[in-house]
């Protein structure tokens, strides 16, 4: 098999508060954002192997924890086949990039390892997914956009134009937790909290291009202060980008509509 994972784009996150488990709670509306893909090959082979270009060690890889979660479900002679696979990762999606790389890998190999082998329900799969990470369910899913709720496993499809994008992503590393972290501290986030700069439950019902040309990218991301706060060096970055820049997930990724 011979397939193409693409990137997430963020048009809007807002962060509501905190789960029984103390996880951040979100709505968001996810678009595929199509010039950004990492390149997977998977074939059969004498034993299992992963190769590619990743900075975590071999047990944190969320490629490896999709194929250990998906072994669980399946009967022993099924779970075998996924000891004799090569999986080849071509990485092009940038890491700390805001785009969901590591995410739209496994998601995406469950889905291609599920529709050739095992025919497993999306129930069963998006237990999968959830228990792999939290943005794992809306790659597995191949909808092009989607509203996204829960701490991203929740995903409702939400049918729009297609749109282009030019993404640019700045050679700085942006760590998930820590900007989450940063969040916190910066709006000394309590169990539940109103969502602040647009109206939730109205934006979600508009087309991305509709709420890409109402708000700026501060309404939009929660988390574009509490990156800007904790790495100068991005500041900079977005001090010299026009009105027409977004900012993605946890950065550091900028996007806009290609004209």
């Amino acid at each position: 098999m011979e397939f193409k994972a693409f990137g997430k784009l963020n048009i809007f996150l807002k962060i509501l508060g905190r789960d029984e488990k103390g996880y951040h709670s979100l709505s968001s509306r996810f678009c595929l954002a199509s010039g950004v893909s990492d390149d997977i090959f998977v074939k059969e082979a004498s034993g299992f192997s992963l190769l590619g270009d990743f900075s975590c060690p071999m047990e944190n890889n969320l490629i490896v924890k999709a194929i250990k979660a998906l072994k669980k479900r399946l009967p022993i002679k099924d779970a075998s086949l996924l000891d004799y696979l090569k999986i080849e990762v071509d990485k092009k999606i940038p890491e700390g990039g805001g785009l969901g790389g590591g995410s739209s890998d496994a998601g995406n190999i469950l889905y291609h390892l599920n529709a050739k082998y095992f025919n497993l329900s999306d129930k069963i799969m998006f237990e999968v997914c959830k228990e792999v990470g939290a943005d794992v369910s809306f790659f597995y899913s191949q909808v092009m956009s989607a509203n996204v709720s829960g701490i991203g496993e929740v995903i409702e499809e939400f049918i729009e134009p297609e749109l282009e994008f030019e993404v640019f992503t700045p050679k700085i590393c942006c760590d998930t937790r820590a900007v989450y972290n940063a969040f916190d501290r910066f709006y000394k986030l309590g169990d539940e909290r109103e969502a602040f700069g647009c109206e939730v439950e109205i934006i979600k019902t508009k087309t991305s291009l509709q709420i890409l040309k109402a708000y700026n990218r501060e309404e939009l991301n929660d988390l574009l202060k509490p990156a800007l706060n904790l790495y100068p060096e991005l500041r900079e970055v977005e001090q010299d980008l026009g009105d027409e820049w977004f900012f993605s997930g946890s950065g550091a990724s900028f996007f806009k509509l290609k004209l």
